[in-house]
This record gives structure tokens, C-alpha cells and sequence, in this order.
């Protein structure tokens, strides 16, 4: 369950001296409207606003700080307006003082549901934002820091120990970083336009060689941006090769997002391009890193239109529905590649994925900072910001918009299993009784009797014609007059098998496209041994279904991930990319073509952390830049390493190869189990893991702890090496 905090009380602070002031009123109602015109705040249980005592208040304020805005209320209009030209971009009003209490006193509140488990996770709907808000100092629209304080409070009041806070606001949170600069408890990541020192808050400070102090050194991320025009790929560099594998070594018992969205398409602060799809696809991706508690308390965002739909998705995300289709991410723009390395540099001797990083470079980055103007005494209040024609913006985001399927089936995940073994057989399984026990109840899929037009779906009339006689032993002259009926498919030993393994996962893919369901799992519910002729089908099962997608339902891009195979079935086609995964001493020959990616790892184990730098650096930006329609993963959870041909990975692994791979072809994902040799322990936590993905619910947390080397990089690298003129993501 999601939890949500709005109030209509956040509507009375506005600026009575300049209506067009970015930070208004405007703000808050434009998100309220689109999410309610979506269904969603009627989903999300709703926390009761409060406002912050002054214990709160001091945990991270000065009582000066505090007092001086307390007298606001009382004041005129001039002598607000006076005050307000003491500090850097506010302004004042008779409110703002109880609205400032009710925004920070409304994130504790929102924090403490989710650790006291009556939320899941949840997002804060409040203004004024709170990032700038420093100790002692009003600053950038912000009184009172909303997230600093609810991050202290979890520290001093509840069990939690580390708080990753993620800033994605197009500013720099000097404040927060300031708050926390010594604290390791707390890993403050902020991603903001810089252009070295020339943007807002125009702060040395903000540049990525300021890393904390003392205990928190290593404890601060700064990732400065220091060109305009950032699309999604360089945020999802970012996300992929920063924050993903900082935060599963940080590994926190709690995420914050200062959720500001003045980085979205069409805002005129950030000039970025982000569109909102892509924070979804962030906040999804930080959702199982923390055991699901993860809260988003607005900050910025003054284009109206981008901010409503990206608060949305983020909601939505929140909510557990599949991240919108953010479009092929190509490669990343030199400068924030370079931003990238820089991070690395400088974080390398406090973080074991930077350490052996492939991203790292020797040289000495070097330092621009280039604003020097001086802090004035007074700054202005009126004419700051003239009304803007948002006219060009306004068609481009309608049009994403409604491009942007926003899919969401009303089950989540369908379960079945082998056509004999259906029903009431499925349930009585093992395996069912163990994933219903720790996940509840399962949706088992109607059974479906494959028909002879579906196979021929897959095949065409001759090479249906040249199986049947080549399996009846029938010469080529015989079988060239030989007529095929459908009750001659029917009774042919070719079709019953593909009907046993196939026709499954062709009812899987017939209930995802129908919006039946999200996503599907195969499961072999009883253990078979298997004739070789039988095993090819298991093996190319994915191939068979991907190529009846691609032409029942026209599909363009369907990524096959094979776990522990080397394929080279020649029924695959240009409309789908395969993700071979092996060790590399068991590889047949590698095929490196633009739907064939072989990698190869030459280790028989892979650890959890060399799991992660795979996955962010290899097989996720690959996935991206298909943008794939439909994904199958298909593996066999063998518990003996020498019954596979391949690597063994842990459970959680699977589990998290899944969840990271849910956010792309709007969660169509299907799980597809090979074949079943024994019911081990391994397999079901395998099958558990996964399926917990599937549901979203929480996975258990990767161990990553000093488990690269130098042989890891030097492995990673060469794979990366072998695809990369195919993959521009990858150059």
C-alpha cells in the first residue's frame, strides 16, 4: 500500500508582489488534478498532515532561524517584502510559517508510516520545498529543509541506521548536504545542473570533488551537470552506473527522494529533456533497495504540465505499475560520461564498485569553477521571473502524453505450467504450494488447448511437412505428395510435444496481449526426465513464442534473455535480440551479430556484485537501447552446478534480473522454467525470488562487499568490448 500526504493548506503561501513568481500555488493544485484524473490518489491511503513542533524544527534548524519566521505572521506586506530581500530567491507571506510546520511535520509523518508498517512506501504532495533551507538561512524558495528533517528523525527515533537520499531536483541541496556532510549514516546523491559554478546556487561546494568530512567522507555524490539539453540516457547512465551498484553496496534501510522535477522536459530553469516516463523508471529501480521503503517529497518544478505528469508516474511507480515506455536510449552525451568518470575518480578509494570500475581513469580530472560574483546585500524581489510562453513545450508533452500507454492489467502475474499437469494438478504441486505460502494466493491461468492454427502460426506449411516426415521416416519424394490435415498435425508426435512445452507460453503471451494479465511464469510442476528430441523444444521454447508474438501480434522487439545457453536456433529473426548468458569455457561459437549477444563469463560462480556491474553496465543499456515490446527470461534452476553448462547465479540474483528488467516493454516479462530435475531448495528460491519481483514485492538485498577484483573488470571489459560497435549505448 502507497501512502500520500496532500492538504489544501498548502495552497495559501504565494508571493503578493509578483504574480509570476515560479514557486506558487499553481504548483501543487496541477499535480493534485493529474493525479486524481488518473485514479491515482483514491488508490493510496492517505497519511493526516501535521505540522512540526520545534524539537522537530531544531533536530537540523537554529532557534533564530525559527523564531524570525514565526514572526512573520504578524507582519505587512512591506515589511515581508523587505525581509524577503535579505536572502537569495524567497518570498514571504503571513502564512508561510505554519505552511513551512505543516510541510515538514507532514514528511515525518509520511517517513514514520511507512517504518511503522502501515504504508508500504509513499509520496508528500508539499510546499514550500526545503532542499536550500539551511541551518541558519532562508534560501531558494525553501524555510524549512522538509527532507532533512524527516531523515533526522528516523535517525533519532526509529530502528532505521542508513537513509540514502536521492536529490534528482535540477539544483544543487546545498542544505542537505551541509546537514549531513559528516554523517555516514546518511548517502546524499544529487544529480544538478552545475556548469561549472555558472547555474544556481552557483556554490564551489556543489562540484563532484566535495565528497563529505570526517566519518561522512565518501558519504556525498555530487553529480554535476555542466551542459543543458540532458535527455533520459544520460540520466539512466547515471542511474546505471552510479547510483544502482553506490546503492547496493551503501545498501540502506531507507530511501528519500527529493523529488524536485524543474529537470523535466520543458522547464525553463533546468532546460533539460527529461521526460517523465524516466523518473518512474528511476524510482522503480530504487524500490527493492531498501526492502521497498521509499518515500518522494516534492522540491522544485515550475513548468506545470511536466511537473503533474512526472509527480504522476512517480506516483504510479510507487503504486507498483509498470514504468511507461521511455523509447530507445542511445549513447550518452560526452559531458556527462565525463562527469561520470569524475565521480568515480573521486569516490574510488571509499566504494569497491568504483575501485574496479571500467569507467575509471588515472588522470587527474580537472577542476573548472567559474562564478565569482559577490553575494549582495540586497537581493531583488520584483520582475524576477516574466510570464512564459509554454505553447511548443505544451504540444510536445501532449504528445508524449498520449503516446505513453500507460498499461496496468488488474492481475499482476499468471502462473502455469505444462498442459498435462494443469488445473487442479498445478496447485497440488509443490512448487505452487510453496510460492502461495510466501507470496499468497496465485493466479493460475484458464487452460488453453493449443489448436493446429497456432502452430502453424509459428511454422510455415513446408517446414511443418519436412518435421512430420523427417519424424515418420518418410523419403523426400513420398513426403513432397504427402498432404497435411490438421488431424495429421494433431496425431504427429512433433505437434504433441510442442503442444506440452510451447503451448504455455503461447497462452501466457495471448493473456499479456488481451491486458489480461502483467506478466507470466512457466513452471515445470513435476519432475520429467526428457528424450533429447524433447529437450531441443524446452531449449528453444522462448524462440518458438517470440516468433508467435512477432506474428500474431506484430511485435518489433522482443529481448531473450537464455540463462546458461549458447543460441543458435536459426527460427530467430531480426525482430528479436537475444541475451545469451554462459561461462566461457562450455561456449559453442559465439555469435556477436545486432540480435545475438553472447556473454561470456569465465568463472563458473558469479557473485552478486559482479552480477550488478553486468547488468548496469552490459546487459541493462542494451536493454534500453532495444526497447524491447515484450521480454522473455528464460533459465533452468539447476542446484547442481555440474548438471549446466553455464554459470551458477544465487536466487536473489534471479530475483533482481527480473526486477531491473520489469521496467522496460511496460512489465510484459514472462519467466519461462526449462525443465525441473529435482524440487530443491534452490530452485524454489529461485522461482520465489522471481515471482516476488514480478509481484513487487521486496527481494532480499544483494551482498556486493568487496567481491570485485581486477579479473572481474578485465572480464566485464572484454564483453563490453566485443559488442560495442553494435550497441551505441555502449561506446
Amino acid at each position: 500500500m502507497t501512502g500520500i500526504i496532500y492538504d489544501n493548506n498548502f495552497t495559501t503561501h504565494k508571493c503578493l508582489w509578483d504574480e509570476y513568481y515560479s514557486e506558487n500555488p499553481q504548483r501543487y493544485i496541477s499535480i493534485l488534478e493529474r493525479c486524481n484524473s488518473l485514479g491515482l490518489i483514491d488508490r493510496c491511503t492517505k497519511i493526516s498532515s501535521r505540522q512540526a513542533t520545534k524539537e522537530e524544527l531544531l533536530s537540523k534548524h537554529m532557534k533564530e532561524h525559527i523564531d524570525l519566521l514565526e514572526s512573520t505572521e504578524h507582519y505587512n506586506d512591506e515589511e515581508l517584502e523587505q525581509l524577503s530581500s535579505r536572502y537569495d530567491s524567497i518570498y514571504l507571506h503571513h502564512s508561510t510559517y505554519k505552511q513551512s510546520l505543516l510541510a515538514a511535520g507532514s514528511s515525518i509523518e509520511l517517513v514514520k508510516a511507512v517504518v511503522d508498517g502501515h504504508v508500504k512506501n509513499g509520496m508528500a504532495f508539499i510546499r514550500p520545498p526545503g532542499h536550500h533551507a539551511m541551518k541558519s538561512e532562508y534560501c531558494g524558495y525553501c524555510f524549512i529543509n522538509n527532507v532533512a528533517i524527516a531523515t533526522q528523525y528516523l535517525l533519532d527515533k526509529t530502528a532505521i541506521q542508513k537513509i540514502l537520499i536521492v536529490d534528482w531536483d535540477i539544483h544543487h541541496g546545498q542544505a542537505t548536504q551541509q546537514m549531513f556532510y559528516e554523517d555516514p549514516r546518511v548517502l546524499y546523491f544529487s544529480i544538478h545542473r552545475y556548469e561549472h559554478g555558472q547555474f544556481w546556487p552557483n556554490l564551489r561546494e556543489s562540484d563532484f570533488d566535495h565528497i563529505g568530512n570526517g566519518d561522512g567522507t565518501g558519504f556525498n555524490i555530487n553529480v554535476p551537470l555542466n551542459d543543458i539539453g540532458m535527455k533520459n540516457e544520460d540520466y539512466m547512465a547515471i542511474i546505471h552506473y552510479l547510483l544502482i551498484p553506490l546503492a547496493t553496496e551503501f545498501s540502506p534501510d531507507f530511501i528519500i527522494i527529493s523529488s524536485g522535477y524543474d529537470s523535466a522536459l520543458g522547464d525553463p530553469k533546468g532546460e533539460m529533456l527529461v521526460t517523465p516516463a524516466c523518473y518512474a523508471h528511476i524510482t522503480q529501480k530504487l524500490m527493492n533497495l531498501s526492502c521497498g521503503r521509499v518515500v518522494a517529497i516534492l522540491e522544485g518544478g515550475y513548468y506545470l504540465k511536466s511537473l503533474a505528469e512526472s509527480a504522476a508516474l512517480t506516483l504510479r511507480a510507487l503504486l507498483g505499475d509498470p514504468c511507461p515506455v521511455i523509447g530507445s536510449l542511445q549513447q550518452p552525451c560526452k559531458s556527462v560520461m565525463e562527469t561520470i568518470g569524475n565521480v568515480i575518480y573521486a569516490h574510488r578509494h571509499y566504494w569497491n564498485c568504483f575501485k574496479y570500475n571500467i569507467l575509471y581513469k588515472e588522470k587527474i580530472p580537472e577542476i573548472y569553477y567559474n562564478f565569482f560574483d559577490e553575494k549582495p546585500e540586497i537581493y531583488p524581489t520584483r520582475n524576477m521571473y516574466s510570464k512564459i510562453d509554454t505553447s511548443s513545450f505544451d504540444i510536445i508533452l501532449n504528445n508524449i502524453i498520449t503516446e505513453t500507454k500507460l498499461f496496468n492489467p488488474k492481475i499482476k502475474v499468471g502462473l502455469t505450467s505444462k498442459e498435462i499437469e494443469h488445473s487442479n494438478n498445478l496447485k497440488n504441486s509443490e512448487i505452487y504450494q510453496y510460492l502461495s505460502s510466501k507470496i499468497g494466493n496465485l493466479h493460475i491461468l484458464k487452460e488453453h488447448q493449443l489448436t493446429v492454427e497456432e502452430f502453424k502460426i509459428v511454422y510455415s506449411t513446408e517446414y511443418i511437412k519436412e518435421k512430420i516426415c523427417k519424424q515418420n521416416y518418410i523419403d523426400k519424394e513420398q513426403c513432397s505428395t504427402t498432404i497435411i490435415s490438421n488431424k495429421f498435425i494433431e496425431d504427429d508426435p512433433v505437434f504433441k510435444i510442442f503442444s506440452f512445452f510451447v503451448g504455455p507460453l503461447l497462452q501466457i503471451i495471448d493473456s499479456i496481449f488481451k491486458n489480461e494479465i502483467k506478466s507470466g511464469i512457466f513452471v515445470s510442476s513435476s519432475i520429467a526426465t526428457l528424450r533429447k528430441n524433447e529437450t531441443s523444444y524446452t531449449l528453444n521454447a522462448s524462440i518458438i513464442g517470440a516468433n508467435y508474438a512477432i506474428k500474431k501480434y506484430y511485435l518489433k522487439r522482443i529481448l531473450i534473455i537464455e540463462l546458461n545457453e549458447n543460441v543458435t536456433e536459426t527460427l530467430s529473426t531480426d525482430q528479436m535480440l537475444i541475451i545469451s548468458v554462459h561461462d566461457l569455457l562450455n561456449s559453442s561459437t559465439t555469435i556477436n551479430k545486432n540480435n545475438h549477444v553472447n556473454i561470456s563469463w569465465s568463472k563458473k560462480i558469479l557473485n552478486e556484485a559482479e552480477f550488478t556491474i553486468m547488468m548496469q553496465h552490459l546487459i541493462l543499456p542494451i536493454a534500453y537501447e532495444y526497447n524491447p515490446e515484450l521480454i522473455i527470461v528464460s533459465s533452468k534452476f539447476y542446484s547442481n552446478i555440474n548438471n549446466i553448462n553455464g554459470i551458477q547465479m544465487t536466487p536473489i540474483m534471479y530475483g533482481y534480473l527480473v526486477q531491473w528488467l520489469s521496467t522496460l516493454a511496460n512489465g510484459r516479462l514472462i519467466l519461462y522454467e526449462q525443465d525441473v530435475h529435482d524440487n530443491s531448495i534452490y530452485r524454489n528460491e529461485c522461482l520465489l525470488q522471481c515471482s516476488k519481483a514480478l509481484f513487487g514485492k521486496s527481494i532480499s538485498k544483494l551482498c556486493v562487499t568487496n567481491l570485485l577484483n581486477l579479473e572481474s573488470k578485465n572480464i566485464l571489459l572484454n564483453n563490453i568490448k566485443n559488442h560495442r560497435n553494435n550497441w551505441k549505448s555502449l561506446q
